[in-house]
């Protein structure tokens, strides 16, 4: 009897473990079959947040001056066309806008706020500060430098170093050629329009190893000056630029500490320096840009210094707009090849001035006023239309929030009157610095022209 209930409780117990088995199993099994649905749930929300993420960022202040514009350190994804309708990136805009939270007169300020800067952040313009060598009217000396008065003279000599960033990124692609393809055509074209008398250097830096971490070192340590510093000659520049290709890290405020040291004997009081830094990127070798490109405004170089940013993203926009700002220098934002080309092309005007200075005073001197108006005019030009661009494409995008019920009435209205009084202050005051720049150049202008020819009358008395 004792083995049939032993037998009967060892059967029980099995049935309870199977039992139990079989419900652990069902759990795993219907575990295994939600487990899905959460990761698709959860990859959801990490697609939503992504999507917020950038609305979540603090923006900077919608400027209210022209100076504000100017600094302003990114410039808009949108920016560069008109949004209109059947514009082709009209999509991507609406999907942008489709995404902003709703927004009512009742919403937080903060939140408002933080909206409409952030949509003024996706059409933001690249409007920049005057970049018209104006300056140039210093290179005019009406004293010899050696003490002999009366004797009309130009600086010494007028000498033209560029700094050209040769890192791995100058290798990405732009209408079929690389970005240092690009380069290379418009810094030859430049030095090949200079005046015979002038002199030019050439110097790389970044072109040496890999981006990679184990060439750091090497990379960062070598600048080559590859077109010593003297008169141009088109086979010698040609070689130098065939020498190198995108490489490596970019060493920028080495390279400008070099240039600094090789020109500390080319006294500005003797010598008009034009100095370029051409760079698309940041630097990256632990390197001050900001500081060194100080440093060499503050020598006795006296240098023009002109900061172009080639195919720059924010990141680089914002340094290399630092160090002009710290500089007292230019800075430049190509976006193009025939960008490159247009700025270069200021200094070989001027040049070209500088060089007939000794032939013809009169019409060196007619000829620089001419060439600082016409400059400043395509300069003024620039500045209106990208304001007007702006705007334009503010209030179609805020006309599209309200239409879309993601804006309501009073939001709108607060948001259109603060682009437009952004757009009205910023047209003001470009327009102010554009007639005060050419009454200065008129001005100098008249003057240096009485004292030419009141020095003619006097010897020819």
């Amino acid at each position: 009897m004792k083995k049939v209930v032993y037998t009967l409780i060892v059967m029980v117990l099995f049935v309870a473990l199977a039992a139990c088995n079989s419900n652990e199993s069902a759990t795993s099994q219907s575990g295994e079959k939600k487990e899905p649905e959460n990761q698709e749930k959860v990859k959801k929300d990490k697609e939503a947040n992504e999507e917020t993420v950038e609305t979540d960022k603090d923006y900077p202040p919608v400027p209210t001056t022209f100076s504000e514009s100017a600094e302003y350190p990114t410039i808009g994804e949108f920016s560069g066309e008109e949004y209109e309708k059947g514009f082709t990136g009209e999509d991507a805009i609406k999907k942008k806008l489709d995404s902003l939270p709703k927004l009512t007169e009742e919403s937080p300020q903060e939140d408002i706020e933080k909206m409409q800067r952030y949509v003024y952040s996706l059409f933001k313009e690249d409007l920049t500060k005057v970049d018209v060598p104006i300056d140039q009217w210093k290179s005019m000396q009406f004293e010899d430098p050696n003490g002999k008065e009366g004797e009309l003279q130009l600086k010494e000599n007028y000498n033209v170093a560029i700094l050209l960033d040769s890192s791995g990124s100058m290798g990405k692609m732009e209408n079929g050629k690389t970005r240092m393809d690009l380069a290379k055509d418009a810094i030859q074209q430049f030095v090949k329009d200079l005046p015979e008398n002038a002199n030019v250097s050439l110097r790389v830096y970044g072109h040496v190893g890999t981006g990679s971490d184990k060439d750091k070192k090497a990379s960062c340590s070598n600048i080559e000056e590859v077109y010593p510093f003297g008169n141009y000659d088109e086979g010698e520049f040609s070689d130098a630029l065939n020498q190198f290709e995108p490489a490596g890290w970019t060493p920028m405020a080495k390279a400008i500490d070099e240039v600094k040291a090789d020109f500390k004997q080319y006294d500005g009081k003797q010598n008009t320096n034009i100095i370029y830094v051409v760079s698309d990127g940041v630097e990256t070798c632990n390197g001050d840009p900001v500081k060194a490109a100080k440093s060499l405004a503050d020598s006795n170089i006296s240098p023009v210094l002109n900061i172009i940013g080639y195919q720059v993203d924010n990141e680089g926009l914002a340094q290399l707009k630092e160090m002009a700002h710290a500089s007292g220098g230019n800075y430049i934002n190509a976006r193009s090849h025939d960008d490159l080309v247009t700025e270069f092309k200021q200094t070989t005007d001027m040049a070209k001035v500088w060089s007939q200075w000794h032939e013809d005073s009169v019409k060196a001197l007619n000829d620089l006023h001419a060439t600082i108006r016409d400059q400043l005019n395509a300069w003024y030009e620039v500045q209106r239309d990208n304001n007007q661009r702006e705007f334009n494409n503010l209030e179609n995008a805020v006309n599209y929030l309200h239409d879309q019920e993601i804006w309501d009435v009073r939001v709108y209205l607060d948001t259109n009157d603060l682009y437009r009084d952004n757009y009205l202050n910023i047209g003001d005051e470009s327009r102010d610095q554009f007639l005060e720049l050419s009454d200065i150049n008129t001005d100098t202008f008249l003057e240096k022209h009485d004292e030419v020819t009141d020095r003619f009358l006097e010897s020819d008395d």
